[in-house]
């Protein structure tokens, strides 16, 4: 009797192993196992329901009647351990297992489209992961000669030494060997896969579980075997390719790679070495610690981790780490080269924190981390060596870019502020003006110095510089411009600016603004221009965009400040008044984020769009802190109105009558 095996029976099996253990009987899992081992069988099972349903259906219509009855009955397979192992779920996880396989069992039955069954399976694995503890990654990275011995020992003589299955052993199997090279089977290979054939087998098979391996060896051999089909292409240049982490690596098949490779921009005619540098070199080497957005993505998957185990305070922990330690260092140059990507970047990482707080559900937030990792990949991608050298002109727009994008605001400010004290009579108050912005530079140029020769500058540190700072400056931007706001008649607001800005206070408020504002923004651009010069840019292209930009700037002061000489004193006072106030509530927007970005304030988001150069961040605490200050200006020109029609007006002076002409 002829027993015929189905395509998908064979895709990882390493068929050689069964042929050195030929004779023996076919091995199948005890069913006395832990718990912990069937549930590795159910997830091995489910991966190949996951991976092979989509080759037997289509449209709702079977296109391979015998890998459709493979999947039945792997599903029932499954239903059996489900039964075995649901009392042993730990407590605190949890699910109905039982009534999830069923489920599987009738997406199967009635043909559902296999979309919905590799979310039902991924969801599933997921769960089980989790409540199991299952590893999927080895503890440590694999050993890349102990693999190639282990193939030549056990392997070599089914599937060749190339693996391309074309031994004279192989030719007496039916159907052969997988030959690894097949653009089908090799696509869908990945180590974690290849492992749990090892361990597991392959029901109605010659290929039984082989517990004379080690898990380590088993890892070997699984990582020597996905870079076989890979051996005949000249590896990219380390650096080239995004820094993988050993668990990404493990869990990803060739076709998950190349996906990510494309979504992370790179070419298509440098797709193949790339992957061979994945597959052949990177397992082998610790890339993800050496990198800052390699860093990210240790952080995420320790994130994942915690996840599953039901661990999200760990989680929080590493989300916050990988935004402080991975992202912030390098948001400068990649704002540099592409500022949507790193706006990206940073709300994609708020708005993971934020599913992460208000309870999102393991597979939303494996899915808000992929789309995370997949930026990661295009900034990775963007700040290769590899990547073109930038022009001198591309250079000086970037420089002139950050000084006007960092300085717009704080310049706004300071022409506000000399209007108003000049308005009121003050004109020899706006020194400290000068004086506040003029220090704020110096402060910067030593933050230079000492972020470059003398300390470095965490992530962290940053972020609670800038959420200090902002807050600060709208503490005191407040108090300068409430009353302002709240007064409408010119003549009062004459009083108020000779009462508030004269002498002492004068030298407090007007100083104290445009430091705070001056030093916040002059910290980001020292960043900023840090990060432009290391990335050999040209220096003087720097330069010349940075003299640009500060023209621009100081044109925009003056044009502000001249148009108040001209202006109606009511309109342009109240012009001021709402431009401190608005940069006021931009201000608190920006430093509540600074905060909730080091880790220091909640996150609770909100569904819409960003806009950080107005302070808009979609969470409830940083709209919160702009709502409470919009209520105060609200309720102050209220209260002003009120006392005003509530107060007598003086009489008006009697009439003059002229004297008529003498008699």
């Amino acid at each position: 009797m002829t027993i015929k095996f189905t395509r998908g029976r064979w895709t990882l099996a390493i068929l050689c192993l069964a042929a050195v253990l030929l004779g023996a009987p076919l091995a199948r899992a005890d069913q006395g196992d832990p718990p912990e081992v069937e549930a590795q069988r159910l997830v091995h099972i489910l991966g190949y329901i996951g991976a092979d349903y989509g080759g037997s259906v289509a449209n709702g219509v079977v296109t391979v009647p015998d890998e459709y009855t493979e999947q039945l009955s792997l599903a029932a397979d499954g239903a059996k351990i489900a039964a075995r192992i649901q009392p042993s779920i730990p407590a605190g996880r949890e699910f109905d297992l039982a009534a999830r396989i069923a489920k599987l069992r009738e997406l199967l039955d009635r043909k559902a489209p296999p979309a919905d069954v590799v979310a039902l399976v991924a969801g599933l694995r997921a769960e089980l992961v989790g409540a199991f503890q299952i590893e999927e990654a080895p503890r440590a990275a694999p050993n890349a000669a102990r693999g190639k011995s282990l193939y030549q020992e056990h392997c070599a003589t089914c599937h060749g030494e190339t693996g391309r299955a074309d031994t004279a052993r192989a030719a007496t199997f039916t159907p052969r060997p997988v030959n690894f090279h097949d653009p089908e089977r090799g696509e869908a290979i990945a180590p974690y896969r290849v492992v749990s054939t090892v361990r597991f087998g392959v029901d109605g098979t010659a290929m039984v579980p082989f517990n004379f391996l080690s898990d380590a060896d088993r890892w070997d051999l699984a990582f020597f075997v996905t870079g076989l089909r890979h051996a005949g292409v000249a590896p990219a240049p380390a650096g080239v390719a995004p820094a993988f982490t050993l668990a990404e690596l493990s869990a990803r098949t060739d076709a998950d790679l190349r996906e990510e490779l494309r979504s992370a921009g790179v070419p298509a005619d440098a797709e193949a070495a790339v992957l061979a540098d994945l597959r052949l070199r990177a397992p082998y080497e610790d890339r993800a610690a050496r990198s800052p957005l390699g860093l990210v993505r240790v952080k995420i998957e320790r994130a994942r981790q915690a996840i599953a185990r039901g661990e999200r305070d760990a989680a929080r922990g590493h989300l916050i780490d990988a935004y402080l330690e991975g992202i912030e260092p390098i948001e400068a140059p990649v704002r540099a080269a592409d500022a949507s990507l790193a706006a990206a970047l940073e709300a994609r990482s708020m708005e993971l924190r934020g599913q992460l707080e208000r309870g999102a559900s393991p597979a939303e937030l494996g899915a808000a981390m992929d789309a995370l990792l997949r930026d990661v990949g295009r900034a990775e991608s963007l700040l290769s060596p590899a990547s073109a050298p930038k022009s001198f002109a591309s250079t000086a727009l970037s420089s002139a870019g950050i000084i006007l994008r960092e300085g717009v605001e704080a310049a706004l400010l300071i022409a506000a502020l000399l209007g108003l004290a000049a308005q009121a009579g003050l004109a020899d108050k706006r020194r400290f003006v000068h004086l506040g912005w003029i220090t704020a530079i110096g402060l910067g140029i030593l933050t230079w110095i000492a972020s470059a020769r003398l300390v470095a500058i965490s992530g962290a540190q940053r972020e609670l510089i800038e959420g200090v700072t902002a807050l600060l400056a709208t503490a005191v931007l407040f108090y300068v411009s409430y009353s302002l706001l709240a007064k409408r008649e010119v003549a009062r607001w004459m009083k108020f600016l000779k009462q508030q800005i004269s002498p002492r206070r004068a030298a407090l408020s007007l100083f104290g603004v445009s430091l705070l504002a001056a030093y916040r923004e002059a910290f980001e651009t020292v960043l900023f221009y840090q990060a432009l010069l290391a990335s050999n840019a040209s220096a003087s292209a720097a330069l010349a965009g940075a003299v640009v930009g500060a023209v621009v700037l100081v044109v925009l002061v003056a044009a502000y400040t001249r148009a108040g000489r001209f202006a109606p004193p009511q309109v342009f006072f109240r012009i001021s008044s709402y431009l401190l106030y608005a940069l006021a509530v931009i201000f608190a927007g920006q430093g509540v984020a600074a905060l909730q970005m080091a880790g220091k304030v909640p996150v609770h988001p909100l569904p819409f769009g960003s806009v950080p150069a107005l302070g808009i961040f979609p969470t409830v605490e940083t709209l919160g802190a702009q709502l409470v200050l919009l209520i105060l200006a609200v309720v102050g020109i209220l209260a002003d109105r009120r006392h005003a029609n509530a107060t007598p007006k003086p009489p008006a002076p009697p009439a003059q009558i002229a004297p008529g002409p003498a008699a």
